[in-house]
Formats: C-alpha cells, sequence, structure tokens
C-alpha cells in the first residue's frame, strides 16, 4: 500500500497563437524535486511526500503544459529511513520506490494535460485511439490475406 495519495498544486498551460503550424513534437518530462517527511501517527510505518513536476513542452515553441504536485507514500518504518537517507545524501531514491513514484507522477501528469491541452487547443500529449474506417480495415485484411497465401505457397 505504498502510494496514498497524489495532491495537485499547479497546473498551467499555454499556447502561442502565433506559433507556425507543421510538424509538432510533443515531449514529457518527469521530475522530482523535493523528499520530505510526513507527520502522522500509525504504528511502525511513517510516510514521506515526494514534489513532483510533470512538463509537456510542444516544439517548434507551439506551448507547454506544466502540472506540478506531491505523491504521498507509506511504508515500514525501515524502509522509509532508507529513502530519506538516500535522498538527503545523494538526491536519489531506490529504483524501486522511483518506479512507482515516477509512474504515479506520469499518470497524473498525463491525465491533467488531456483535459488541458483541450482547453488551450494543443495537441494531446498521447496518442489517442481512433477507429479506422472500413475501407481501411478491408485493405488491412487484404493485405493480410496475402501475407498468409504467400507463406502458404512457399510450404
Amino acid at each position: 500500500m505504498p502510494i496514498v495519495k497524489i495532491n495537485l498544486n499547479k497546473v498551467h498551460a499555454e499556447r502561442d497563437i502565433n506559433a507556425k503550424g507543421g510538424q509538432v513534437k510533443i515531449n514529457n518530462n518527469v521530475s522530482l524535486n523535493d523528499v520530505t517527511e510526513l507527520s502522522f501517527a500509525v504504528d511502525g510505518k511513517k510516510g514521506l511526500k515526494f514534489n513532483f513536476a510533470f512538463n509537456c513542452k510542444y516544439e517548434p515553441n507551439l506551448g507547454k503544459i506544466d502540472v506540478e504536485g506531491q505523491v504521498l507514500f507509506v511504508d515500514q518504518e525501515e524502509v522509509i529511513n532508507e529513502i530519506k537517507e538516500s535522498w538527503e545524501k545523494n538526491k536519489r531514491v531506490p529504483l524501486k520506490v522511483m518506479e512507482q513514484i515516477v509512474n504515479a507522477a506520469l499518470h497524473k501528469g498525463n491525465i491533467q494535460a488531456i483535459k488541458i491541452s483541450e482547453d488551450v487547443l494543443l495537441p494531446s500529449p498521447l496518442p489517442l485511439p481512433k477507429v479506422k474506417g472500413l475501407d481501411q480495415q478491408v485493405k488491412e485484411q487484404k493485405k493480410e490475406e496475402k501475407k498468409q497465401e504467400k507463406k502458404s505457397s512457399k510450404k
């Protein structure tokens, strides 16, 4: 039960209305800014607050989306002390914990970025699924059938 909550404290989006159209490159990034101890009373358990920043940049200079928040993490005292010590010593978090924290921050950041990108008329930061037209499905099916025929004729 390590991750108990994800809070957001900043969601910011901007789009350059004078930017030229064309090929858009979208870069998503998550970084941990700080790790601090949570104060609460649960026997044998401690908690940490991981402050994160999620950034989504649209190149060339089309716009950006910034999301900041905290991932609240609870575990056994020994585990929390190890993480805290590692952060204070060299600003690193053990890989097994880092994976959980970054995935939670990416998940929350991407959802917010998708929601706000629509409001400021930026493309979705993640490709959304699309239904293919019937013509396209028929073409793909015929291609697949031809591949199968070639395989059959080689045997």
